[in-house]
Parts: structure tokens; sequence; C-alpha cells
């Protein structure tokens, strides 16, 4: 394997510079890239280390919401007092992600910009509403992390700029959200099928004012479940609704069939999974007392 130079840059201006130079790449985890470079698939002649620059390492609160560092360990999910308290279900979903060893290493960038249609991260960061912010020397653009990935290993970044920090909206007052993976086992596998869900309810705790549905696994790219949800929205949610939008999802997806399952029982997992969380989300969106957790997802970032 061919030994890239690593640089160190201090400073955004330094490393962005760095980047502009042919054959550079953006080093945060590299859970993802070393492997590549194992395998032959990535041959870098320049790693650009981004873990020493201002704020990229960071969690912070802010009046609109949590900005989250791009550099920010998935392990660091797990402690958090911020995650904890006003993103459960991202804590929850970090404790499946691969190993403690990966989860010490990994980072929360280097998940979304590896762009795997089994991103975990991404799953809940789309139901809670997401945008990312990417810097260049012509400065910052921000956009949704909808439209942030692409296809396969693939994202809107453009050469000489960085995805530098993930930022979480408040959600409304009422709103719960879950998530379930299925795979072969609970952690260090990727998944066969991921589903996510976020729901808000009127104070009657029946009318859906909004819901979010996120696919992972089953499509080129993490996906919203977007006819699925247009089902669940402005009407009363009954176990009838909540069975016909976790149809919907299923019908939405786009699987294949690979080594590990096939096209067609991925989708079948979609229906079921889909109406698990959506079942979850709900009772968590009801729980009385707003910002109590219960089961590891609880109501989603109720701002105080």
């Amino acid at each position: 394997m061919l030994q890239p130079d690593v640089l160190q840059p201090r400073t955004f201006e330094e490393a962005l510079r760095a980047l502009s130079r042919a054959g550079a790449v953006p080093l945060a985890g590299a859970t993802d890239l070393i492997p590549a470079m194992r395998r032959g698939e990535a041959q870098p002649r320049v790693l650009v280390n981004l873990k020493h620059l201002p704020r990229l390492t960071s969690i912070r609160r802010t009046r609109s919401g949590v900005t989250i560092g791009a550099c920010v360990k998935v392990a660091d999910l797990l402690t958090d007092r911020v995650v904890v308290e006003h993103l459960p279900l991202l804590a929850e979903v970090a404790r499946d992600f691969g190993s403690p060893q990966i989860r010490a290493l990994a980072t929360v960038g280097g998940n979304l910009c590896n762009a795997a249609p089994s991103a975990d991260l991404a799953l809940p960061l789309l139901v809670l509403d997401a945008s990312v912010a990417v810097r260049s020397r012509r400065g910052v653009r921000r956009m949704p992390l909808s439209e942030f990935v692409r296809g396969v290993n693939r994202t809107a970044l453009r050469r000489g700029e960085i995805l530098t920090a993930v930022h979480v909206p408040w959600s409304p007052t009422g709103t719960g959200a879950a998530h379930a993976k299925l795979g072969v086992r609970r952690a260090m596998d990727l998944a066969l099928v991921g589903v996510a869900a976020a729901l808000t309810v009127a104070r009657d705790g029946r009318r859906c004012t909004q819901a979010r549905l996120a696919l992972g696994a089953v499509a080129p790219i993490p996906m919203r479940a977007r006819r699925a949800e247009a089902l669940l929205e402005d009407n009363e949610i009954t176990s009838a609704l909540i069975a016909e939008a976790a149809a919907t999802a299923a019908a939405e997806a786009r699987p294949i069939s690979d080594l590990r399952a096939s096209a067609d029982y991925r989708r079948e997992m979609v229906e079921t999974l889909a109406r698990r969380v959506l079942e979850e989300a709900l009772r968590r969106a009801r729980l009385p007392g707003e910002g109590r957790k219960e089961g590891g997802g609880g109501a989603q970032l109720r701002r105080k």
C-alpha cells in the first residue's frame, strides 16, 4: 500500500489549500478510508488531517438547535450531555454503531461523507431534519442532509470543500422518534434494513402534524419515504393508518438482492420495521412530560 504524505493543518485556510492539491483526501477517523486503501480502491497522494481544526470536534447547543462538528467521534454521542439530553435517538443509534474500537475512531462527518446506503447516522439525522455546512475558500454553503448524499459513496462535496458541521434544529413540542436496525448482530454488522421515524402529534395526542420516515440499505442512498409521510400528516393516527404507511414505505423502497439478503426480503422487512418504528415514535410522542426519555429514544429536541 502506497504511503501518502500526511499534513496537519491548524487553520481552515491551510486545510483548504492542502485539499486543492491533486490526490489530496481529507482524513478524519479513517475507518472507511484505510480499508479502502488496503483494497486498492483509494490511493491518495496526500492525507489532510482535519482533527485539529477549530470547532470540528465540538458539540454546541444553539438558539436554533444543536450543532455537531464533523470530526465528533461516534463514541462522543454516547456521553455528551447535550446529545443525551436533547438528541437521545442519535445516542441510541450510536450504541449499535460498529464496535467500541470503531466508535472510538469513526466520526459523524466521515459516516455521512462515505455515503453508504446503510450509513447508520444518516437515518436519525434525516428524520430530525438535519442540515450540513460545507466550507471552501469561497465561503460556507448549507444544505439539507437529504440533498447532501447523491449516490453510493457520492456526496455534494466539490473538490477543495470540507464538511464542517451537522445542525439539528429544535423539533416541535409533541415529537417522538424511534429507530430499528435489522442485521445478523445488533452491532458490528452493516444493516440489512434500517428504519427511523419522527412523529409530531397535536395536543390531543391523536392527529399527526408532522411525519418523517427514513429508510436505509434499501436504495442507493438513505432515503425519505415521502409518500408514507404524506399519508400520516394531518390525519388521526390509527393502527390501520400506520399499517398503510408502512406498506407504502415498502413500496417506495428500491432494494437490491445481494449475498446478505434478497430484495423481496428487504422490502418485507421495511414494512415490518416501519410499522414497529412508527408505533414506538407515536408512543414516545404521547409520553407525559416534555423531554421525558424511555427506552433510549424518547421525545426529541424539546426546546426549554
